[in-house]
């Protein structure tokens, strides 16, 4: 078995554990997208729920990574690209629909039990000089560096190019595709790292833009929870961002040159994609969404003084008009979202799309 097909089916495993480990990092008033007191998470009904999440999760994961370790071996890349990509559906489309019928079982046990906010009491943000911030998004032109740096690179190392460039490798390591060497077609990895660097610069940019959740029952900790992690997961996503795009273009470059071959550079890649992925997942253990694990440490009392369930559609799309944020940090989930009550979410999601489709329409071009 390649170390390919290995890092493939490791990643397969470790978004199964994402996945089963996502209600366990949430804050402390919220159960499967539901806001509860915190005391509600320890009745036996909800820890049930838990339970049962987990385990069918788990037995998603493992039937992607049986798939994936009985299929990938000698597989084509057509039929190696679909089996990882059911291999990683399973357990997000089992993790979806576990969450929607826990969602269901809490939000009738929150009316059964009135687990009902005492009101709608909300506070301003609380700032100050003690409150973490994220990184500033001025470190996210070192991506022109890097690009500046692959310029330069290909501009000296033109003429030692090969008159054919291996674009693409099978699982097997086997190089299927080539390029035939021209100007257009060496810009590839400097096209790439300006893709890379300004998905990277709009992900810090939402970061930095999106709504700051405070908690009206402890609004100093919970402010401090949230501006805590929302700065180590910038500076992760810098970081890892900046070594993704470096291993990137200068893995196919070397490849390009014969010091490596397509691929020892996809697996350079793998390892650096896999470490970020690793790093993001210890902080999500450790912090919790938007703080949460560290918010529940320092939080004090049993109360809930606001309650938007209303504006979560199924519990994960955010729909509030009234609120001018575009972006806000997940209700089920790592990470952050968008408003869909406000139209420059939409256009957001069009220039996005737009920029992903154009890129990857040059990339086929090119190959083809």
């Amino acid at each position: 078995m390649s170390s390919i097909i290995v890092i493939c089916i490791f990643m397969v495993a470790l978004v199964g554990i994402t996945l089963a480990t996502t209600p366990y990092l949430m804050p402390p008033t919220e159960c499967f997208t539901v806001t509860v007191p915190p005391s509600a998470k320890q009745d036996p009904r909800v820890r049930a729920l838990y339970r049962s999440y987990v385990m069918w999760v788990a037995l998603a994961t493992l039937a992607g990574i049986g798939a994936s370790a009985f299929v990938l071996p000698g597989a084509s890349d057509s039929v190696a690209a679909v089996t990882i990509s059911v291999a990683t559906l399973l357990p997000m489309v089992a993790s979806l629909a576990l969450m929607l019928r826990a969602r269901s079982h809490v939000s009738n046990l929150k009316q059964a039990e009135g687990w009902i906010a005492s009101g709608s009491r909300s506070v301003a943000f609380v700032g100050g000089d003690d409150v973490p911030q994220p990184t500033p998004l001025a470190w996210e032109l070192l991506h022109l560096v890097i690009i500046a740096a692959l310029a330069a690179f290909v501009l000296l190392a033109y003429d030692r190019l090969p008159e054919q460039l291996p674009m693409h490798a099978d699982m097997g390591g086997t190089v299927t595709d080539y390029a035939a060497k021209s100007p257009r077609a060496v810009l590839f990895p400097i096209l790439e790292a300006v893709f890379m660097g300004v998905v990277f610069t709009l992900c810090h940019w939402g970061i930095l833009r999106s709504k700051r959740p405070v908690d009206p029952e402890a609004p100093a900790t919970s402010a401090y929870a949230y501006g805590r992690f929302a700065q180590v997961q910038s500076l992760v996503l810098l970081v890892g961002g900046l070594a993704l795009n470096v291993s990137m273009g200068t893995a196919l470059l070397l490849s390009w040159l014969g010091i490596m071959g397509l691929e020892a550079s996809g697996i350079l890649v793998s390892v650096v994609a896999l470490a970020f992925v690793l790093v993001e997942i210890w902080v999500s253990v450790r912090m919790g969404q938007s703080g949460g694990r560290m918010a529940a440490e320092l939080r004090t009392s049993d109360g809930v003084a606001r309650d938007d369930d209303r504006y979560y559609k199924l519990g994960f799309a955010y729909v509030n008009p009234d609120d001018p944020s575009i972006w806000v940090p997940k209700r089920f989930g790592v990470g952050w979202t968008l408003n869909f009550g406000q139209p420059m979410a939409w256009v957001t999601i069009g220039l996005f799309a737009a920029l992903v489709a154009g890129f990857a329409a040059w990339a086929l071009r090119l190959e083809g």
